[in-house]
């Protein structure tokens, strides 16, 4: 009895812990399908303007409220949608314009997606940022997608020291900028919307954060910087967890005369063209960036030097703050214009050092709307100094490009932007001892490595370039077409896995072969690209024609009807009593070939056009050593050819006269000049 009543206890034990395991199993299964996320919906006064009509987001069976960030310069909707999610999931996104493909950005994501019609699936984890790119079109309507790990250190909404902003759409536009003491906290709760700025001036221990969204699409006018956010004079200064929408062509954040500031987990679209930098940093030290998202259509990332009291050209360096010790890593950068990573231009300070960008995803870097492949200093990854004084142990990590105009840039210059904003090389100065070490770039763009110093006192040197990998190809050679180096460039080495000591260029290079096309390097600045718009006169002279006095978009001389414009991909012009000259200026020395035809464009009636090819003072072509006449009617026209040497500062001049009289005279003319190397060196 004794033996049967213990084994109906053991029999009890075992299913009792057998229910035990079952019951803990069936927990577990009740908690793992437990909802994993967190939406924040739309304020329910906030304004339709904000709201995307372009994209609809379902995650976990909920919908993602998903907002519009104004136009990109294309004049697309930019959208972006955030939400908090505790394990990896699926997303469905509907697209509701016509869609035939789907791209996700970045690649080093590994995304997948699987496509139904208007829809697309793909996952998505905590602390991801995943762009989705309809069509691959860069151009487009694009939706940025903010997956976000539960918050952590959230402030306690009651403390005096905290101004809470509850879920909810404030509207501070009519107010001045929201001013921070030391030891005050602003928090923007999910789903609040703030249409305002923030100022951090002369201040410490500050922080700004929250999962809410800042909104700024509105000047003020009241004397205050124009920008979301300002950190102006403070130290131990924090930004986190913030989303920052503008929809303004000026900067959306910046920082100047700071130190010991982080910010993280930071998101930034401003797509308006242009000037919309991302989150500047000027004459600032002990800075962290981490796990940032940035779209702008100007600099994504712009470290610069603006001086003691604001940029002026005048000031000595060293008069200024330094800017030093920069960390900005783990980050995805877009700009649809100028550079996505820039140390310039304005470079007024002690001096840059200590600067390093790691593990970074270029998600998209253009040029310039309106000046496509013309502003040759502009890079995914960009060093401009306008100003003299020392650049150095600046590196470039673990750095991904998807799409760029160029890769490389290291510059001095004169000027920027057409001449609007003066640089000054008064004072000693050098950029040296700069890092690029594992770059990999999937851009079908050119990828040029540019490296242009400014004179014999104004140096670039010791720059390393190690795994630089174009698609699945190592650069181990500088005899290719992506390097450009001015003989103020020293002592740069190229290392690759054939060559891991590297391969030393000591001296000037230049790519077997520099093409110049009067219109697609037409510009508005005289000068650029070597191209100047000048006019002639007997008796009178050689005089620099005005951009566009009467808003047509032409170079105009002094008469009624001479004229230089550009139309599609044609250059035209028009002479009078003037001879038209467009003049070209040779870099360096080399050898030219000149192609184009020029045609007559106006053919309804007039006595026709003279024309030639001049270099300095002796014309190359026609060979007879007689202008060439363009009949009145020939619309077919003929080949205007020519090669020569030339020395740095010769002037090619292509030039149109009148024959008789100047009625229906607009000539076609698009020279091409293509510029040989006369001198490389390298060991």
């Amino acid at each position: 009895m004794k033996q049967q009543r213990r084994k109906r206890h053991y029999i009890s034990l075992i299913a009792f812990f057998i229910l035990a395991l079952l019951f803990s199993s069936f927990s577990t299964g009740i908690s793992a399908q437990e909802p994993a996320v967190k939406i924040w919906p739309f304020p329910e006064d906030l304004p339709e303007q904000y709201k995307s009509s372009d994209f609809s987001i379902s995650a976990e069976g909920l919908e993602v409220p998903v907002y519009a960030s104004g136009l990109n310069a294309w004049g697309n909707t930019v959208s972006y949608a955030s939400f908090e999610s505790t394990r990896e999931i699926t997303v469905c996104v509907t697209v509701h314009f016509p869609l035939e493909t789907a791209v996700i950005l970045p690649r080093s994501l590994e995304k997948a997606v699987q496509m139904q019609g208007d829809k697309v699936f793909f996952t998505a984890s905590p602390g991801e940022d995943i762009t989705l790119l309809p069509d691959g079109d860069y151009n487009g309507r694009a939706l940025h997608l903010f997956v976000r790990a539960p918050l952590e250190n959230v402030p306690d909404s009651q403390s005096a020291e905290v101004l809470y902003y509850a879920p909810a759409y404030h509207d501070l536009s009519a107010q001045a900028p929201v001013q921070l003491a030391s030891g005050q906290t602003v928090y923007l709760a999910g789903g609040a919307v703030v249409r305002g700025r923030f100022l951090v001036n002369g201040v410490s221990h500050v922080t700004i954060c929250g999962p809410g969204i800042l909104l700024n699409d509105y000047l003020a006018n009241d004397g205050y910087d124009e920008v979301a956010i300002a950190l102006k004079n403070s130290s131990d200064v924090t930004i986190r967890d913030l989303t920052v929408a503008r929809s303004m062509n000026a900067w959306t954040a910046f920082m100047w005369k700071c130190s010991d500031v982080s910010v993280i987990n930071y998101k930034g679209i401003n797509a308006k063209y242009a000037s919309s930098d991302g989150f500047n940093i000027a004459n600032c030290q002990n800075v962290l960036f981490d796990r940032v998202f940035i779209r702008s259509c100007d600099d994504s990332v712009a470290i610069k030097g603006t001086g003691t009291a604001g940029y002026d050209p005048a000031e000595d360096p060293k008069d200024a703050l330094p800017t030093s010790n920069i960390t900005y890593r783990n980050a995805q950068l877009w700009s649809d214009a100028n550079n996505a990573i820039g140390i310039g231009a304005e470079t007024v300070a002690g001096y840059f050092r200590d600067i390093r960008f790691e593990n970074i995803d270029i998600l998209r870097n253009y040029d310039d709307l309106n000046y496509p492949d013309q502003l040759t200093e502009r890079s995914a990854i960009n060093i401009c100094a306008l100003n003299a004084t020392d650049i150095g142990n600046v590196t470039f990590e673990n750095i991904r490009v998807e799409n760029a105009k160029r890769l490389i840039g290291i510059t001095m210059a004169d000027s920027f932007w057409f001449g609007s904003l003066a640089g000054n090389w008064s004072w000693p100065g050098s950029i040296h001892d700069i890092t690029y070490k594992d770059i990999q770039s999937n851009s079908n763009g050119s990828n040029q490595i540019r490296i242009s110093g400014y004179d014999e006192d104004h140096l670039i040197h010791d720059i390393t370039l190690e795994n630089i990998r174009l698609g699945t190809v190592q650069l181990s050679d500088y005899d290719t077409e992506h390097f450009y180096v001015n003989e103020f460039a020293k002592s740069i080495r190229l290392i690759s896995q054939s060559n891991p000591a590297g391969k030393l260029l000591d001296g000037p290079y230049y790519p077997l072969s520099e093409v110049h096309n009067a219109a697609e390097e037409f510009s508005v600045q005289q000068g650029e690209n070597g191209w100047h718009y000048r006019t002639w006169q007997a008796g009178v002279g050689t005089y620099d024609m005005s951009w566009n006095p009467d808003g047509s978009g032409h170079w105009r001389g002094p008469k009624t009807w001479d004229a230089v414009w550009k139309s599609g991909d044609s250059l035209y012009m028009h002479p009078d009593e003037t001879q038209i000259l467009l003049e070209w200026v040779a870099p360096r020395n080399g050898s030219v070939d000149i192609t184009g035809t020029v045609r007559k464009f106006a053919a309804e009636g007039g006595d026709g056009v003279t024309v030639s090819i001049w270099k300095n003072g002796f014309m190359l072509w026609p060979e007879t050593g007689q202008w060439k006449l363009i009949a009145y009617n020939d619309t077919v026209g003929c080949e205007a050819s020519a090669a020569t040497d030339v020395s740095a500062g010769d002037i090619l001049s292509f030039r149109v006269d009148k024959n008789g009289d100047t009625a229906y005279d607009t000539t076609e003319w698009t020279p091409v000049v293509q510029l040989c190397p006369s001198r490389f060196r390298g060991q």
